[in-house]
């Protein structure tokens, strides 16, 4: 927290002068912003809204309150700004409605409106604030017919379960701004952008209600720590389908398709999964353990198997963990009487990150496939059974 500085007035008097009182008046907030406000600092255009008898000073506690980070400031809910010494109620108001312009503006402005072409593009609006919440919440982005973002509405807070989440709630928007397409985005404060099946479930609802009102479902984005997963790329929820899309939305998976029997049959070559991170090449691990092939494990697995902080702590490592893997994947091929398949298990010790900080046991169930590579050449993939 700031504190308010005092400045001796007169020798031996300790009465407090706020500092615009000390600056020329061409050089005050108000007048800095009057006369350009663009060439204004953050503290000077702070010290403009919210006026007062020492509104330097307030705008110093502001800043210095959420580290001078304004993502934070727009975040934060009005009552801990209020709570600052010197703002109240009503300047948080009027600190949640600047920022609230200032974003609206952004959108709003024809010329400057961000235009979405892929999953990359509506992630990075979004991942930095999404991916530091700690609880799981649903946003809405709002297209037009060019794609161009309209608005990004926040529908739901709390765990995406698809029994709470209605799904006129979340298209009244798209309604109201006669959006022509939606994107949801939602986040997993665990750090692990893997799809849960209540997402899928959600998704998949969102989708058949988009087409009964005419509101394309252009896709459902899942925010990790510093990773996201697009649930259109994997085909979760949208039959499958994901070289249907919408004109000017590129999805990173599609690369190409073919026709069989009218039916569309998405095609995806394995150097495009590894560069999608869509698989993880382990063959430098997998070759120590005595594999022949090249070898990859899928995100779902990786991710899985990435220790957190707290794992961390109690002596789990990714390269052990990655190594009990391979090691038991090994093992279990050796004994298998197919030679393109084998299932086995990995005991996995777990940590929860938040107090009490408990502590599980669980036994993942892998696949280990031996299939062509893009050459035709034999190639192994290790992961859950539901991610071949």
């Amino acid at each position: 927290m700031c504190q308010l500085l005092l400045l001796p007035d007169k020798p031996g008097n300790t009465k407090y002068t706020p500092k615009h009182k000390l600056l020329p008046l061409r050089e005050r907030p108000v007048e800095r912003v009057s006369a350009r406000a663009d060439a204004c600092t953050i503290i000077e255009l702070l010290a403009a809204l919210l006026g007062g008898p020492q509104p330097i000073e307030t705008a110093d506690a502001l800043l210095a309150h959420f580290n001078g980070r304004l993502s934070d400031l727009r975040r934060a809910p009005a009552h801990e700004i209020a709570d600052i010494p010197g703002i109240g109620q009503q300047n948080a108001a009027r600190i949640k409605a600047a920022v609230e312009l200032g974003l609206r503006l952004t959108l709003n402005t024809e010329e400057d409106r961000p235009t979405i072409h892929s999953p990359a593009d509506a992630a990075a609006m979004l991942q930095h604030e999404m991916s530091a919440l700690e609880q799981e919440h649903l946003r809405v982005i709002l297209l037009d017919t060019r794609n161009r973002v309209i608005d990004i509405v926040e529908i739901y807070q709390g765990s995406l379960n698809s029994a709470q989440v209605r799904v006129a709630e979340l298209f009244k928007p798209a309604i109201q701004r006669m959006s022509a397409a939606i994107i949801l985005v939602h986040n997993h404060p665990s750090g692990d952008p893997t799809p849960s099946p209540d997402d899928v479930a959600v998704t998949r609802a969102v989708v058949q209600a988009g087409k009964l009102l005419d509101i394309d479902t252009l896709d459902h984005l899942v925010i990790g720590r510093g990773r996201f997963v697009s649930l259109k790329e994997r085909g979760l929820g949208f039959d499958g389908r994901v070289s249907e899309t919408r004109p000017g939305y590129h999805l990173r998976s599609a690369r190409y398709s073919i026709h069989e029997d009218d039916d569309m049959i998405y095609a995806y070559t394995r150097s495009q999964a590894l560069e999608d991170g869509v698989l993880v090449d382990v063959s430098e691990m997998a070759s120590e353990a005595g594999f022949r092939y090249p070898t990859a494990i899928t995100a779902d697995l990786h991710a899985r198997i990435t220790p957190n902080e707290r794992e961390k702590a109690f002596g789990q490592s990714y390269e052990g963990r990655l190594w009990d893997v391979i090691f038991l994947a090994s093992f279990a091929a050796r004994r298998s009487d197919t030679q393109d398949r084998c299932s086995f298990e990995v005991g996995l010790f777990e940590a929860d990150e938040a107090f009490p900080h408990r502590t599980h046991r669980y036994t993942l169930s892998l696949w280990m496939v031996v299939g062509p590579g893009d050459q035709g050449e034999p190639v192994i993939t290790i992961g859950f059974p539901e991610d071949f």
